[in-house]
């Protein structure tokens, strides 16, 4: 694993980048204060940085998708701008303090966590969460105005104001930006995403009758991914029942509210396996939802009725801000050529350690100036009597350039024979570490380990090999075979730290040993 050096250095002059908040695959997470930001409310920004060699190799066709997907991401956040999405305030492209050049977006700080979080603390009530979804309805309401579908939406992408009172949708990393283009690519995450791009579901599961014709990605594909998380807001449990099912009924004891029947009406109309059977717009769901949860009679003594407004649109006023400028990422092929060749195309700004305030450059000791002209001489005391200074002067150089060339001489045969030293203590190490690698590559078959992160199981000893099954994190695996070429080993998962989100899915493959904490 290759991780960016940034912390507590200063990115582009003004971002001072104070912690890391997690990684994912391809990307990592820092807060920052932006030493330059007008807004006080933006003077604490998130920096996400894509960096491509996060899981230890560099593909090039992996590399320009990844780059293509962040530049993407850019772009929807542009188009989407709305109080309800994350705001983007920046771009940019750098070098880390060990010379790795990364790209990286600039985006606001929300302080309040995500809602799954929110709902593992305390479930919600019904009005508190029909206030969130009204709220994350507007906003994706709006993503589909602007012709762009976010194929990931699920409560951990859903992030809160510090107050606790806003919502917003972030991670648009899978967003298809023009909904009737391209063929639909299997993305999001399993128990939300819908089964037309779920990558744990078959085409076949839509029906005979989709195979026959082209099927588009439409908004419904995000309905369903809203009605799923509209469940998990509501019940507090995520739908793990209905991965890749329709929404039937809700959990004890809010099956036995007055308002479930209705409520699940409408999460299993969203939550139809096939598109057209679905609601087809956001509007139209959140006005079955908001009038389903309604109850029946209302009882004056319980002071006024909640007051839930069914309109997402809002006031031209009221939207935020013009995007900043459009960025351009590059491949690391491309930084490299463009560099050479001094075309004028803008360079990677160097990312430097935050100075230490204690120490002024004033404080700094150097040796006074000699005047121009002048040059200071050192008189021996051996030299000559009686003889002018400048002849005493001139005396002493011979004995001194003497002494200086074989003071050289010394240094040099001490540096060679470093070199020699070195050289071989280098050799007698990789020899040394060659029979240690071959006795541990065979010691650790039949051990057993933890997974220190959750480890996708692949068919084969490589990341670009399909994904099989998942060993959550804390899951107890034993080694049954070792790729001698890499760091991969064969795993079998003797036991999951969590239920497993897709019961049928392989309990058998390969993944990378350094995400592996033998016993």
């Amino acid at each position: 694993m290759t991780e960016l050096k940034l912390l507590q250095c200063r990115l582009d002059g003004r971002y001072d980048v104070e912690e890391c908040l997690g990684r994912g695959s391809y990307a990592e997470i820092y807060a920052a204060c932006d030493r330059s930001a007008a807004d006080e409310q933006f003077r604490k920004v998130v920096i996400k940085a894509l960096n491509v060699l996060l899981q230890g190799y560099q593909d090039p066709e992996l590399e320009r998708t990844l780059i293509q997907n962040f530049q993407n991401e850019a772009v929807a956040l542009d188009r989407v701008r709305h109080p309800n999405i994350i705001s983007r305030l920046g771009h940019g492209t750098a070098i880390d303090l060990s010379g790795t050049a990364f790209h990286y977006i600039v985006l606001e700080y929300l302080g309040g966590g995500d809602l799954a979080m929110l709902c593992r603390q305390a479930p919600l009530k019904l009005d508190r969460a029909l206030q969130y979804l009204q709220q994350i309805c507007a906003g994706l309401a709006h993503a589909h105005e602007c012709g762009v579908i976010h194929r990931d939406i699920k409560p951990q992408n859903l992030l809160l104001t510090s107050d606790h009172e806003t919502v917003k949708i972030a991670d648009f990393g899978v967003a298809k930006l023009e909904a009737a283009d391209g063929a639909i690519t299997r993305v999001g995450t399993n128990i939300y995403a819908a089964p037309e791009h779920n990558p744990l579901v078959e085409t076949a599961a839509l029906g005979t009758s989709s195979l026959s014709s082209h099927l588009q990605l439409t908004p419904s594909a995000d309905i369903y991914s809203l009605a799923k998380t509209a469940y998990t807001l509501i019940c507090g449990v995520a739908p793990r029942a209905f991965a890749h099912d329709p929404i039937t009924d809700l959990p004890a004891p809010i099956s036995f509210e007055p308002w479930a029947s209705s409520i699940v009406r409408v999460l299993e109309r969203a939550t139809q396996t096939h598109p057209s059977d679905r609601f087809q717009r956001v509007q139209d769901f959140w006005d079955e939802l908001n009038e389903a949860a309604l109850p029946v009679t209302q009882p004056l003594i319980y002071g006024r009725p909640r007051q839930i407004s069914s309109d997402l649109s809002l006031e031209a006023d009221v939207l935020t801000t013009a995007a900043p400028p459009k960025p351009r990422f590059e491949t690391s092929r491309e930084l490299q050529q463009h560099g050479a060749a001094g075309n004028g195309a803008l360079r990677p700004k160097i990312v430097v350690p935050i100075a230490d305030r204690s120490v002024s450059p004033s404080t700094r000791h150097f040796a006074p100036a000699q005047p121009p002209g002048r040059v200071t001489v050192a008189v021996s005391r051996n030299a000559l009597p009686g003889a002018p200074a400048g002849v005493r002067a001139m005396a002493t150089k011979p004995r001194r350039r003497g002494r200086d060339f074989l003071v050289g001489v010394i240094l040099m045969l001490c540096f060679a024979g470093l070199l020699l030293a070195t050289g071989a203590y280098v050799r007698s190490l990789i020899r040394r570490q060659q029979t240690t690698t071959q006795t541990t590559t065979t010691s650790v078959i039949g051990q057993q380990a933890i997974t220190t992160t959750d480890l996708n199981l692949r068919d084969g000893p490589s990341a670009s090999n399909n994904q099989i099954g998942l060993a959550e994190v804390g899951s107890r695996v034993r080694v049954i075979n070792v790729n001698s070429s890499n760091n991969w080993c064969e795993v079998q998962v003797l036991q999951h730290s969590r239920p497993k989100d897709e019961p049928t899915s392989a309990d058998r493959g390969w993944v990378n040993k350094r995400f592996l904490k033998f016993d």
